[in-house]
């Protein structure tokens, strides 16, 4: 349900986006007249079709099995050993890392990586969104964590103290029965004695 949410926050902040530069509120891409190069319209449309391969790629990878999962995490990772500069599958391995519904979530990694990724120069406003949103989400969850690590420490601590607190009052109630058996014994020494001619 959580991730169902962020995929439609994200589809609406593209949407908006899209909306925004219509309005020229949004530096808007390159007009795309036959004026222009082929190769510079085929690069103004890889960019624009690299968003809607990333959006697909989360919907897709959601879905997959754990050891589908893992067979797309070991294929990028190799893919980034041929090229450590190809910039969809460095995002790509980063949402692997950061998405709730992936089971090789970390996003300790995961944080480290998308900072690096958003100081990039080449990545279009609809991206610099999605890897924006995927950030927060990875530097929340890494406070939580470290909250939920924090909050277990104490709970041991105070474990801990009750544990010790426990040993003490058994000990006390230990002399205390023992002093009590001490006053039994003293009390019928007495009354042995006074019941004596």
């Amino acid at each position: 349900m959580h991730f169902r949410n962020l995929i439609l926050f994200v589809c609406s902040l593209l949407f908006i986006c899209a909306c925004a530069s219509k309005n020229g509120t949004i530096k808007s891409p390159a007009p795309t007249n036959s004026s222009l190069p082929a190769s510079i319209t085929r690069m103004i449309s890889s960019k624009h079709d690299r968003i809607d391969e990333l959006l697909l790629f989360i919907e897709s990878y959601s879905n997959l099995t754990l050891d589908a999962q893992k067979k797309v995490f070991a294929s990028t990772n190799q893919t980034l050993a041929e090229n450590k500069n190809n910039l969809v599958q460095r995002i790509k391995l980063a949402i692997i890392l950061a998405l709730p519904t992936s089971r090789l979530h970390d996003t300790t990694k995961a944080q480290g990586m998308l900072q690096d990724l958003l100081r990039e120069d080449s990545l279009e406003p609809e991206e610099t969104a999605l890897l924006g949103l995927l950030y927060e989400y990875a530097q929340n969850d890494n406070k939580q964590l470290q909250k939920n690590r924090d909050d277990a420490k104490k709970l041991e601590s105070v474990q801990q103290k009750y544990e010790a607190l426990l040993q003490k009052y058994d000990a006390l109630e230990q002399k205390l029965n023992e002093l009590k058996n001490i006053e039994k014994t003293m009390n019928e020494r007495s009354t042995k004695a006074d019941t004596k001619p």
